[in-house]
């Protein structure tokens, strides 16, 4: 009978030991703020369907003193540090609702992720003459 129950038991444990993640989760602790990893100065270096590849060139992300959740973007899309764009965080994912920057003249939209201390982006802007889809990475310089 004893034989019976050590084989079972020896199999779960097996199972529970060979369960492990192909990603690694960065699930900040259990109270840790999931907008700090994604502040900072970066160097961006993306490719846009029309303008080609493009970059490196300085971004600075911060947080927004009115929304705890949200972060600027500053210098996106290489518009000059006083054009911000506004990006939501939630975990590892940072999500740009639809808004406009540069005077009102460019709509973009977009959303990515951060992994291995990059952010990963892709986005869309419309000058209202072009719409293109860029493909952008952040990393720290």
């Amino acid at each position: 009978m004893r034989k019976y129950i050590r084989i079972p038991g020896l199999l779960l444990l097996v199972c529970l030991i060979s369960f492990t993640s192909c990603e690694d989760d960065d699930l900040d602790g259990l109270f840790g703020d999931p907008v700090e990893k994604f502040l900072g100065d970066w160097k961006c270096f993306e490719t846009g369907d029309l303008q080609g590849p493009f970059g490196p060139y300085d971004v600075k992300i911060v947080r927004n003193p009115g929304n705890s959740t949200e972060v600027l973007i500053k210098n996106f899309n290489y518009q000059g540090m006083n054009e911000s764009a506004r990006a939501i965080i939630a975990g590892n994912t940072i999500s740009i609702p639809r808004q406009k920057i540069c005077d009102e003249t460019i709509d973009i939209q977009g959303s990515g992720t951060f992994k291995d201390g990059e952010i990963n982006l892709t986005y869309k802007t419309n000058d209202g003459a072009d719409e293109e889809n860029i493909v952008s990475r952040f990393y720290k310089p």
